[in-house]
Formats: C-alpha cells, structure tokens, sequence
C-alpha cells in the first residue's frame, strides 16, 4: 500500500500525472517514475528549471518517497 494524502492526490490530478493505476497497483517503483516524469517535464519546458508546479511536484515525490512510505 502507497501512503499518500488526499491533496497530494487532487494535485497530481491537477497537474495531470496519471498515477491511479499505480497506485490502485501498489506498485511504488512505477507510480514514483510517473511522478518523476512529471517533474522533468516541468523542468525541459520552463527554460531547465522547475516552475512553482515542479517544485511541489518535487516535494509530493519527496514526502511520499521518504516520509510516508519510509522503510523502518
């Protein structure tokens, strides 16, 4: 199971990172690389630096990575 909170959800669906099937999944490895493919994406179009959008996106990746879902 993937911990991640409901308005980490609503943005990922804001931003159009297609993650439910991921998620649904279980599988952390791919819905992380969706996300991951966000980010990069916000960083090649905005001139190779992220925007407002990229940053959060990059925070979302980093508390669901390791905050959230943190191994003991």
């Amino acid at each position: 199971m993937i911990n991640i909170t409901e308005e980490q959800k609503a943005y990922l669906l804001e931003q159009g990172v297609e993650f439910e099937d991921a998620l649904a999944g279980g599988d952390m490895e791919t819905f992380l690389e969706i996300i991951d493919d966000a980010i990069v994406e916000n960083i090649v179009t905005h001139g190779d630096e992220p925007d407002m959008d990229g940053i959060r996106l990059q925070r979302i990746y980093d508390q669901i990575r390791f905050i959230q879902n943190a191994e003991d």
